[in-house]
């Protein structure tokens, strides 16, 4: 009797041996996250760094603004505002208007920035670093104002004298546009234009507007 339940014993083990080889092996798999949106990331990461200099310095640095997951760089936009600063103490910038701007230079095949004048002293919003007056390589002061004119929420001066030649960008909740045919450091010849679609413009902002 015991010689019988002995080799049933050894059976049922060896049968549950064989049902452990035959399982598979419970694997250890880390949760990975989502990406935030897919989309953002893909359009970040075939960003190109875009090149900016200071009209004022011999500065010239190339500055990738945004993160492969569509974030701005802080340490990047900090960059620019130093350009924009020149040899003076660098004041914040509107961090909708540094967007802005390299949303300009993306649309014009990355073409390189650069900063005519950023902060200054009892200046509107110059000084309160909501405005920047800059330039495109390549890009004509016209053409650059005009594709500027169809962002909204923003005020666009273009200065036409030979002398000046650049645009002005700032940050407004309602739209503002005007042209300056002054020479530099005077204001006589400027004319508001007119904008037909500004109120459903403004009124159809939104932050993922200012992207890329």
């Amino acid at each position: 009797m015991r010689r019988l339940l002995l080799a049933a014993a050894v059976l049922l083990a060896a049968d549950a041996q064989a049902q452990t080889r035959q399982r598979p092996a419970a694997v250890d798999t880390p949760l990975v996250a989502a990406p935030r949106d897919a989309r953002s990331v893909a359009w970040a990461a075939a960003l190109q760094p875009v090149r900016v200099a200071s009209a004022a310095t011999t500065t010239n640095v190339s500055i990738r603004l945004y993160t492969h997951d569509g974030e701005v760089d802080e340490s990047a936009r900090a960059s620019f505002e130093e350009i924009v600063a020149g040899d003076a103490q660098p004041h914040p910038l509107a961090p909708r208007l540094v967007q802005l701007v390299f949303k300009a230079a993306y649309h014009f095949a990355n073409a390189r920035v650069v900063v005519v004048s950023g902060w200054r002293d009892r200046a509107g919003r110059h000084t309160t670093g909501e405005a920047l007056d800059f330039k495109l390589e390549g890009v004509h002061a016209a053409q650059l104002a005009a594709w500027l004119r169809g962002l909204s929420r923003v005020g666009v001066g273009v200065y036409t004298h030979p002398c000046t030649q650049s645009v002005h960008l700032d940050l407004r909740d309602t739209i503002y546009h005007w042209i300056d045919g002054s020479p530099p450091g005077v204001t006589w010849r400027e004319r508001q234009l007119r904008d037909p679609g500004q109120v459903k413009r403004d009124a159809l902002w939104s932050p993922e507007a200012d992207l890329p």
